[in-house]
């Protein structure tokens, strides 16, 4: 019985780490291993046509005749995969995908992941500053659910302060 309970823990943790990631596993197999966001934009070259895995912060949305452009603040991926904190960002990447993508689902401060083909670095401009924006041809992407947090509701004590020393049925002496 102490074996089974060793053991069965070893069995079902394959299991419950694949469950959670949003790519799907054929797609991670693929790509290469990872890479920080740095060396991907300064060797974009080296890795063109690599299938890579990132994620980020959506910036901007736009659509065009045929295709749509993400340009999304990268952000180092957590667990499952999910986009950690902005204020660990290493830079910017487009992503072009195929069709038409809601402006006001796809919208600012979004979160989202990505995994699709480096096709090279674009330079845009942020502000006054020329940006290298690393462009990410996707083969799938997965927007994540709006954050929300919701209030507790308050806990109705009918015993609380004030106490309602009036239901008493005899006089209330202190001492």
């Amino acid at each position: 019985m102490r074996a089974l309970k060793r053991l069965l823990p070893a069995v079902l943790m394959p299991f419950f780490i694949t469950s959670c990631a949003v790519i799907s596993p054929q797609l991670r197999n693929e790509s290469i291993g990872p890479v920080p966001f740095k060396t991907l934009v300064h060797e974009a070259d080296k890795y063109k046509g690599d299938t890579v895995i990132l994620g980020g912060y959506i910036l901007e949305t736009q659509n065009l005749a045929d295709k749509s452009i993400i340009k999304v603040l990268q952000a180092p991926l957590g667990s499952g995969e999910n986009p950690k904190s902005k204020d660990m960002s290493q830079g910017r990447f487009i992503i072009l995908t195929k069709g038409f993508l809601d402006p006001e689902v796809y919208r600012k401060d979004r979160k989202i992941t990505v995994a699709g083909t480096v096709a090279g670095i674009k330079m845009e401009k942020v502000n006054d500053f020329s940006q290298p924006y690393l462009e990410i041809e996707s083969r799938e992407i997965h927007l994540w659910p709006k954050e929300e947090y919701y209030y507790p509701q308050p806990y109705y004590d009918p015993w609380y302060y004030p106490y309602p020393f009036f239901w008493r049925p005899y006089p209330f002496y202190p001492y």
